[in-house]
């Protein structure tokens, strides 16, 4: 019995104790970002998709797109329906950041958009002119916004 007891208040503190290394790379030319160092990640065109075989919560794709492109109309599209299911904040003085929940095809529950401040109307939700956008896609809520308001992007 008191093997079982050790064994759980270890595992426990295991568990309540884990901080994951992290480091910070230069992932393409537009993204440098903080990531798990056990994270794996490709560059596929302006997608970066970050996988992690230890810790499947740490997966994560960050895409470079354009306004128009059909995941971006999406999500946009499902957030002015489902108002509950996102938020649309400032995330500095040049960008919001459209934080949106919806389980996807991929496995992504949580979305994450980067947009110009000067090509977005924050009531409407439309774009006033085609722009460039980072699309943050992830399966854990805090990972994901750490991710986020730790990166750094050329807009």
């Amino acid at each position: 019995m008191a093997t079982v007891i050790i064994l759980l208040l270890y595992g426990f503190y295991s568990y309540a104790g884990y901080d994951y290394s992290d480091r910070m790379d230069n992932v393409t030319e537009y993204i440098s970002m903080y990531h798990p160092t056990s994270s794996n990640y490709s560059v596929s065109g302006d997608t970066v998709e970050f996988r992690n075989s230890y810790y499947d919560i740490y997966d994560m794709d960050v895409s470079r797109v354009s306004s128009s492109d059909e995941r971006i109309t999406d999500l946009l599209n499902h957030y002015s329906h489902f108002s509950k299911a996102g938020s649309v904040n400032f995330l500095n003085e040049t960008c919001y950041e459209v934080a949106i929940e919806l389980e996807d095809d991929s496995g992504f529950k949580y979305h994450f958009i980067l947009i110009p401040i000067d090509s977005f109307d924050r009531d409407r939700l439309s774009f006033k002119n085609e722009t460039t956008v980072y699309l943050f896609e992830g399966k854990d809520w805090d990972f994901v916004v750490d991710s986020v308001f730790n990166s750094k992007v050329v807009m």
